[in-house]
C-alpha cells in the first residue's frame, strides 16, 4: 500500500531514511506518483510525466543500496526540472506548440548533476512559452493553479515547479530564473526558491555564453533542503567562461550553522535564549546573505494575482492546497 505520508517529510528527511534502509526508493517514488495523480489533475504542474523511467532509476538505486554502495546526496529522491530544460529521453516542450515533440537527445548540465547526486527526474513542470512570463500559463498546456486557491496564479515562470513542490507531488525541484522567476513562483506557493549568483551553477547548454540572466536553481520546501540541491548543482563548468566557485564549500553547512529566525534578535533582548545573552553573541552573527534568512512557520504566501476567477476547480482536498515546511520563505 502506498504511503503518502512519505510526501510530507522534507528531501533531507527521505534522503537519509533511504540510506538507512528505512524505506525504499521505489516506496518514495510511488508515494509521489500517488500525490501527482491526485492532485495534478486540479492544478496542472507537471505537463509530462516520466513515471517509467523514474522507476527504472528507482530500482536502480535501490539495488545500489541494498548493495552498500556509495550514495550521492540526493539519493532516491525524485525531482522535477522545468520545461524549458533539456532532459535527455524525456519530452521538452519550452511550453511552445512549435516544440511539443521535441525529445532533447542530452541533458542540461544542472540535470546532469542532479542525476549525478542520485536524484530521478520524474517528470517536467509547466511554464510560460520560452519563460517569458509572469504567470504559468501557455497555449499548449494552459494555465498552472495556486495550490492555495485555484483561482489564483501561481506566478512565473517557473510556477509549475513551485506549485509541484508545495503540494507534495516531489520533494524538489529545479527551475530557472532571469527576473525573479524562481523566487517570487516560490513566493507565492510558500516555499523557498533561489537564484543562485551566475556563474555559481552551469548554465549549459545556452546561446549566450557570456549571459548572466538567466540560472537554474532549486525549489524546496525548507531553506535546508534547498540548500541541499544547490550543493549537488555548484560547480565549476568547462562550458561556461562566467562559471565560479562559490566561497564556502557548502550552502547547506552555512545554513545548518546558522539560527532560526525566531530566535534571531537583539543581543539582552528577554525573548533571547539565555545561553546566547549570557555569551554576548552579536544579532546577525551567521554571515550568509539575507535571502537564505529562515523565517518562522507561521509565513503565508504573498498575494497571487487571479487568472480566471471561478473558472479553475476547487481546491478542497487538504494536500492539493499546498504545505509549508518548518522554514518556508522566498525572497522576491
Amino acid at each position: 500500500m502506498v504511503d503518502e505520508s512519505l510526501t510530507r517529510k522534507t528531501a533531507r528527511e527521505l534522503a537519509a531514511m533511504i540510506k538507512a534502509r528505512a524505506v525504499s526508493p521505489v516506496e518514495v517514488l510511488d508515494a509521489h506518483l500517488a500525490v501527482i495523480a491526485r492532485v495534478n489533475p486540479k492544478l496542472n504542474a507537471i505537463v509530462t510525466l516520466a513515471a517509467e523511467q523514474a522507476k527504472e532509476q528507482a530500482r536502480a538505486v535501490e539495488a545500489a543500496v541494498m548493495g552498500g554502495e556509495r550514495l550521492g546526496a540526493l539519493a532516491g529522491l525524485p525531482v522535477a526540472i522545468k520545461d524549458v530544460t533539456p532532459t535527455a529521453g524525456i519530452r521538452t516542450t519550452f511550453g511552445s506548440p512549435l516544440y511539443k515533440d521535441h525529445v532533447p537527445e542530452e541533458d542540461a548540465e544542472a540535470v546532469s548533476r542532479l542525476k549525478a547526486a542520485g536524484a530521478i527526474v520524474l517528470g517536467k513542470t509547466n511554464t510560460p512559452e520560452f519563460a517569458t512570463g509572469a504567470n504559468t500559463v501557455n497555449a499548449l498546456f494552459g494555465a498552472t493553479r495556486n495550490p492555495w486557491n485555484c483561482a489564483l496564479s501561481p506566478a512565473g515562470s517557473s510556477g509549475g515547479s513551485a506549485v509541484a513542490v508545495a503540494t507534495g507531488m516531489v520533494p524538489i525541484a529545479q527551475g530557472t530564473d532571469f527576473g525573479c522567476s524562481i523566487r517570487i513562483p516560490a513566493a507565492f506557493c510558500g516555499i523557498v526558491g533561489i537564484r543562485p549568483t551566475p556563474g555559481v551553477t552551469p548554465n549549459h547548454p545556452t546561446p549566450l555564453l557570456w549571459d548572466a540572466g538567466q540560472v537554474h536553481g532549486p525549489l524546496a520546501r525548507t531553506a535546508e533542503d534547498a540548500a541541499l540541491v544547490l550543493d549537488a548543482m555548484i560547480g565549476l563548468s568547462r562550458f561556461s567562461p562566467i562559471s565560479v566557485a562559490p566561497p564556502w564549500p557548502s550552502a547547506l553547512a552555512e545554513v545548518d550553522r546558522c539560527e532560526d529566525a525566531t530566535h534571531r534578535t537583539l543581543p539582552g533582548s528577554a525573548s533571547m535564549p539565555r545561553s546566547t545573552r549570557s555569551a554576548g553573541k552579536p544579532h546577525g552573527s551567521c554571515r550568509m546573505p539575507a535571502r537564505w534568512s529562515r523565517r518562522s512557520r507561521s509565513t503565508r504566501p504573498t498575494a497571487a494575482i487571479p487568472i480566471r476567477p471561478g473558472a479553475a476547480p476547487g481546491c478542497s482536498d487538504g494536500n492539493s492546497r499546498g504545505f509549508r515546511g518548518s522554514k518556508s520563505s522566498a525572497r522576491t
